[in-house]
């Protein structure tokens, strides 16, 4: 299989669906076509996967068959396979559940084209090799968000998110695109091996001759694009723009949008400090500071925000915030401990969350408000929801054998090994959340249904009807027992997965070698 098919499947399918919604008048087809292009999409993910960590390099596409540095380069390594076949997963997942869901709304030929545009943008942005690819799938990525946030154009509430959502995006993306102009000024190239290659002194033979500083250009292309990922991670102080759009979104979206979306540019950052730029001497101590300070503080802003929350999707978005502060944390820390704890984490937490947000989804869908205190004993009528929704809350918690225990562990080992107060950042702010999420579950599960409050339903149903919707129901258990499963399996999946992930991914040699070997005999030609 040639890798490059991957992100072409969505984008394929996706192209095609809006003449499909206006040629055909059958729900059941979009839905069925849509559900077959991610369910593809995921097998040609486990194909990748399977491919990746059987190899001992990365493996890369040319694509147009125009070699690097000259052509737009896909190179896919054991950390990035690891979350495209996470992220593939979660599409399926989050079309079935969308079935239910969305079965009051019209016009889902255009949500499902949206939906499968953000699978393709968020698994290219993951293979891409180009800095100037991850730009663009950003705006992929950007685009599609911002239409399914405001998908819902009645509720006044979901355009004005969405309008907001877009501005800071727009605002995000342009900070990364200055940053790639003082990069490519500097090094003369934007494919990401030959920009390594450069800052190791093993340049390919077409690069462009440099201009200026390249250590002063290195350091405002860190800065320029830290700003981008702390805005469009929504950590400290970027995080303002989340708690409105993400609870506005309909419920599967959000469950992407926390579980993946967010992760995107995380990952980015991961790359450029660990494969393509590893910082050392000074800037190394001022990232790592920087990065730890803005954690820290995403974790205590979103773990305190929770407690005062009525909207519970607002109180799991505020969770969002925390967890990303967790994975900024690990990633200060510039080891391999914190670079494999973050990547387990992305993992255990793009589950978790999305799991989280479906639950309350269908709480929402069934009781007709976003307020828990008004859904007062809705928990006991509807015994799945209730399960998954326990499950991603103890899972996010960090309970053992919960898959997030795991992963959170690590983080906390990681930092540790800096100093114990980071430590103590996960678990104060771990404690505040447990606290949070106590008080919705007793909402939930005592007391009587409130009558009359409806008006806050997404999908504006006559009344609250207080049953689970089968097609949700069935998502959420699996995502429930896929957790636990996980979970029970984490020693191994570290040891086979996470560890081998932030091993190769540190391995900026093999990154550089697994393009130079492809590209060198065609460049020789020239």
């Amino acid at each position: 299989m040639e890798i490059g098919i991957v992100p072409v499947i969505p984008l394929g399918f996706a192209f095609f669906l809006p003449l499909l919604g206006h040629s055909v008048k059958s729900r059941k087809i979009i839905e069925l076509y849509a559900l077959t292009a991610s369910l593809l999409t995921a097998y040609a993910s486990w194909e990748l996967l399977l491919m990746v960590y059987s190899s001992e390099e990365p493996l890369v596409y040319f694509t147009g068959n125009w070699p690097a540095p000259v052509g737009i380069t896909l190179e896919v390594d054991r950390l990035s396979s690891l979350i495209i076949f996470t992220a593939s997963v979660l599409f399926v997942l989050a079309i079935v559940y969308s079935i239910g869901y969305m079965e009051r709304e019209n016009g889902v030929h255009y949500y499902y084209t949206a939906l499968l545009g953000l699978e393709s943008g968020i698994v290219g942005a993951l293979m891409t090799g180009d800095a100037f690819n991850i730009f663009v799938m950003f705006e992929v990525i950007g685009a599609s968000s911002y239409f399914l946030v405001g998908f819902i154009r009645r509720d006044e509430k979901a355009v004005e998110a969405a309008f907001k959502y877009g501005i800071v995006g727009a605002i995000a993306t342009s900070l990364y695109f200055l940053a790639m102009g003082f990069l490519y000024s500097s090094f003369g190239t934007l494919n990401l091996a030959d920009l390594s290659a450069r800052f190791h002194g093993t340049p390919f033979p077409v690069t462009v001759k440099p201009f200026g500083d390249p250590k002063l250009a290195l350091a405002v292309f860190f800065a320029l694009t830290i700003s981008m990922v702390v805005v469009k991670s929504a950590n400290f102080p970027g995080h303002f723009w989340l708690p409105d759009a993400h609870p506005a979104a309909p419920s599967p979206v959000s469950a992407l949008l926390s579980g993946l979306v967010v992760a995107v540019p995380i990952y980015v950052l991961a790359r450029y400090l660990y494969t393509v730029f590893p910082p050392e001497g000074e800037i190394k101590g001022l990232i790592s500071a920087i990065l730890l300070v803005l954690g820290a503080s995403s974790a205590f802003l979103g773990s305190t925000m929770m407690l005062v929350q009525r909207d519970i999707k607002r109180l799991v978005a505020y969770s969002t915030i925390m967890h990303t502060g967790y994975m900024f944390m690990g990633l200060g820390v510039l080891s391999f401990t914190g670079l494999m704890a973050v990547t387990y984490h992305i993992v255990n937490h793009a589950l978790a969350k999305a799991l989280l947000f479906l639950a309350a989804g269908s709480f929402i869908h069934a009781s007709g408000t976003k307020d828990f205190e008004k859904m007062a004993g809705i928990g006991r009528s509807m015994p799945f929801t209730t399960f998954a929704f326990v499950v991603a809350t103890l899972s996010l918690v960090g309970v053992p054998p919960l898959n997030a225990f795991f992963s959170k562990m690590l983080i906390y080992d990681a930092l540790v090994e800096r100093s114990l107060a980071l430590g103590a950042v996960v678990i104060t702010t771990s404690a505040v959340a447990a606290w949070a999420y106590f008080k919705a579950l007793l909402y939930l599960w005592r007391g009587k249904p409130s009558e009359g409050h409806h008006n806050g339903h997404e999908h504006h149903h006559e009344e609250p009807h207080g049953h689970e919707n089968p097609y949700m129901a069935a998502v959420m258990v699996a995502m429930a027992l896929t957790v636990i499963v996980v979970g029970i399996l984490s020693p191994i999946l570290i040891d086979k997965l996470a560890i081998p992930a932030a091993a190769q991914a540190m391995d900026y040699q093999s990154y550089i070698d697994a393009v130079r070997k492809l590209a060198e005999p065609v460049l020789s030609r020239t």
